[in-house]
């Protein structure tokens, strides 16, 4: 009897798992997908909503926000929300995703900037300042300054004007790089995107497996209690064969039991918290899910994993990330290297001046700073040479051109292995899903037969411990299986980019 009364513990208070950590968004970075399965078939908790088993660690809880000037967050939702809800509002609302926008933004910007570069140019420059009288001309002149109305104005302006007209493939070149540039922030865009999204789908599923096995959690406290309650009974009518060890051995097991029972409603409520975090939701946020628990395996057609392949290597922001990266550094490269190349010009230059306290020279070759209108056009070449800097420059270029490809390579075979290790774990969920429905129907018959025997007297209480405890473990295994495959289902999504 003691055997099966650990057993049954054993089985609840399970080991849990690593705690769920938030994914960077790395070149390949990607969800560890647990396993899972899908055949469509009859729920075997349909008749008992109890289950057994470990649970996934929750995610850390989220740290508190410092203080906003304008609120941010979504406060309350008045409907119940499926998991494609859930990523919806996510997609809208997350901080990460909020971000990742802005560099977009910002990369266009710098690509305006580098444009604004060979647009025309103006430089001016206009004072005003006092000037004293000055008679005559290059033959005599008399300064008369000591009276406050020998004073007057002077005014001066001047600008000049400068348009590249051709930079000898140096302005392509810019332009091309911060353009690919920006396309590579647009690829990361939809990289946190697929990431906040596979987030979202795992804290709703891990949120569901908790809340799924509390009501099995409760049913084994319910057995321990009645193992312990009828050992003590046995002990003190001397009619079966319990010791005092044993009573205190249940006692420890009934304490282990609400340790993890404590443990799941925990893990509940910081699932939906971590949940509402993805959302953009603050965590007293009213948040109500359409599921009350994980649903059972759908009827879904099989897809060979090649199809899988195929779309990821057509969906993964990851590769347009690594082909824009490569052309931008590419074309930096070029840029770099051309800058020791002139750049030929259109410059004009206007200036202006105006002092009555001074006399007009109407003789060309003399300077008269104080009294004229001069300006004209030509065309310029403009030097910048530079050639071991520039050498240096296009050669970091060609570093980070090298790096890309070699991520490219890695990726090429990573990807795939991503997408193989989802699938795999996909269809290992619904094979032991089929295994935990058979071996619920078993442990049913085995506890109503060792039930029926210990009440007739005929069957010893181990018995029915022992089956009772391999009922629990069957649930456990039914609903291990649910959230393996719906966790991996969500990692295939992340895997092949279609979110």
């Amino acid at each position: 009897m003691m055997v099966a009364a650990l057993t049954l513990v054993a089985l609840v208070a399970s080991p849990l798992a690593a705690p769920v950590s938030t994914l960077a968004s790395a070149v390949l970075a990607a969800p560890k997908a647990a396993s899972k399965r899908a055949t469509k078939k009859k729920d075997p908790a349909a008749e008992e909503d109890v289950v057994a088993g470990p649970l996934d660690a929750p995610a850390p809880t989220p740290q508190p926000a410092p203080p906003q000037t304008t609120p941010v967050v979504i406060n309350d939702v008045t409907h119940r929300l499926g998991v494609e809800d859930c990523v919806r509002i996510a997609l809208d609302s997350n901080g990460r995703i909020m971000e990742a926008e802005g560099r977009v933004h910002e990369y266009q910007a710098r690509l305006a900037q580098v444009e604004a570069l060979f647009y025309p140019r103006i430089a001016g420059m206009g004072f005003l300042a006092p000037m004293y009288t000055v008679r005559g001309d290059i033959n005599g002149h008399t300064n008369e300054w000591k009276s406050l109305s020998d004073w007057g104005p002077y005014a001066h302006l001047e600008a000049t004007l400068a348009q590249p007209i051709y930079t000898f493939g140096r302005a392509d070149a810019a332009k091309e790089a911060a353009s690919e540039r920006a396309e590579v922030e647009k690829a990361r865009l939809r990289e946190t995107q697929n990431t906040i999204a596979w987030e979202v789908r795992k804290f709703y599923y891990t949120h569901l497996y908790a809340r799924s096995l509390i009501p099995t959690l409760e049913q084994a406290q319910g057995y321990v209690e009645q193992a312990l309650k009828r050992a003590q009974e046995l002990y003190d009518t001397g009619e079966g064969e319990v010791s005092q060890s044993d009573l205190s051995r249940l006692g420890f097991s009934s304490v282990q039991v609400r340790r993890f029972l404590v443990n799941a409603r925990n893990a509940q409520a910081v699932t939906l918290v971590a949940l509402k975090h993805t959302m953009g939701m603050a965590a007293t946020a009213n948040l109500e899910l359409v599921d009350e628990k994980l649903a059972p395996i759908p009827d879904e057609p099989p897809r060979d994993l090649a199809n899988y392949i195929a779309e990821a290597a057509a969906n993964r922001p990851e590769w347009q990330q690594l082909a824009h990266g490569k052309s931008a550094a590419k074309a930096l490269s070029v840029a770099e290297i051309k800058a020791n190349l002139p750049v030929l010009a259109i410059a004009g230059q206007f200036e202006a001046d105006w002092a009555p306290t001074r006399d007009n020279a109407r003789n060309p070759y003399w300077n008269d700073p104080y009294n004229r209108v001069a300006g004209g056009l030509a065309l310029a070449l403009l030097f910048d040479l530079n050639p071991w800097a520039a050498q240096a420059k296009s050669d970091a270029a060609e570093a980070t051109y090298e790096q890309l490809d070699a991520l490219e390579r890695f990726a090429s075979t990573g990807i795939p292995l991503q997408v193989q290790m989802a699938y795999t774990d996909l269809r290992q969920a619904r094979e032991i899903f089929e295994y935990s429905s058979e071996a619920i129907q078993a442990t049913r018959k085995w506890v109503t037969f060792s039930a029926n025997a210990y009440d007739t007297g005929t069957g010893e209480p181990r018995d029915l411990l022992e089956g009772l405890a391999a009922l629990v473990e069957s649930r456990r295994m039914m609903y291990d299986a649910l959230r393996d495959y719906y966790l991996a289902r969500a990692g295939l999504l992340y895997a092949t980019g279609t979110h």
